[in-house]
Formats: structure tokens, sequence, C-alpha cells
């Protein structure tokens, strides 16, 4: 046998020993995993002498409301704007205008954080947490903002 084909068969054995490590990695990484299936409950020694007694049902309670992230912030980066008009997303009810932004604003509850007043149709202004608005908010409108249309690029400079 000659150095060239003692080192082709290497090379040949090489590459079919790497095939077989790279199969049989994606055979145990892609295999489906069984999962164990569940003991039967063991046979209780003691009989209870009076069945257990089942809690009466409750009905059902809605989920516990998201925690504000807003909620006894300083700094807080407003999404909306004043001037901007909201609907609800769940809906697409109408909500109103945002009137001001308040930084510090104490609610019901007795916490403050920063809030969006909100002026509805009737002219009623509401305090919304501004967590809370912006996820359950969108512009249905925004805020006029006039943007003067650009200049030629050959038009005099003004002052």
């Amino acid at each position: 046998m000659t150095v060239a084909t003692a080192l082709r068969l290497k090379v040949l054995g090489g590459v079919l020993l790497g095939l077989l490590v790279v199969i049989t990695a994606f055979g145990l990484l892609w295999a489906p995993r069984e999962e164990p299936a569940p003991s039967p409950p063991a046979p209780s020694a003691v009989i209870q002498s009076r069945p257990a007694e089942v809690p009466p049902a409750s009905p059902a309670e809605p989920p516990a409301p998201a925690v504000s992230r807003s909620r006894g912030q300083t700094e807080w980066a407003f999404f909306f704007r004043p001037g901007d008009t909201l609907s609800r997303m769940a809906d697409g009810a109408p909500l109103g205008v945002v009137a001001r932004l308040e930084r510090q604003h104490t609610f019901p509850d007795g916490s403050t954080g920063p809030a969006y007043v909100v002026r509805s149709a009737d002219n009623q202004e509401s305090a919304f947490d501004a967590d809370e608005l912006e996820r359950r908010a969108r512009i249905e409108a925004i805020r006029d903002i006039r943007i003067a249309p650009p200049r030629p690029p050959d038009a005099p400079a003004t002052r």
C-alpha cells in the first residue's frame, strides 16, 4: 500500500466516523421523549369512615389584575402625548383625548405614580394609570403637528 492510499483510507475512515457521530447526536437530540406513565395510587391502609369534605364550589373568580409597572415610579417615558385621541383596543370604544400628563398623581387606592388625564366626549376628565392605559388603549388620531414642506435644494436661505 502506498502512502497516498493509506492517507485516503484514513481520511475516508475519519469522515465516516464523523458522520456516525453527527447522526447519533441528531438521533439523541430529536428523538421523541417518552414520559413515564403515572404510577397508580397506592392503596390506603386506612379506610376513612366518612367521605372527605368537598369545599363548596365558588363562582369563577376573575384573574388578578396585572401589577402596574408605573405605580411608584418617578421617571416614566410617556407613550401618548397631549392631543392624542385614544380608543380601547379590545372593542374600539372611544376613550377621549389626552388632556395632560401627570408625573405624580394620587390614585383612589392611595398609591401614586404617573398618569394620563383623558377628557371624554362629554368634557369629563378622568385620570388613568400610565402603564394600564398604554397596555389597553391605542391612538385613533394623532395630535395636529404641522411640518413645513421640504425646501428645494436650490432655494435661497431664509431668516
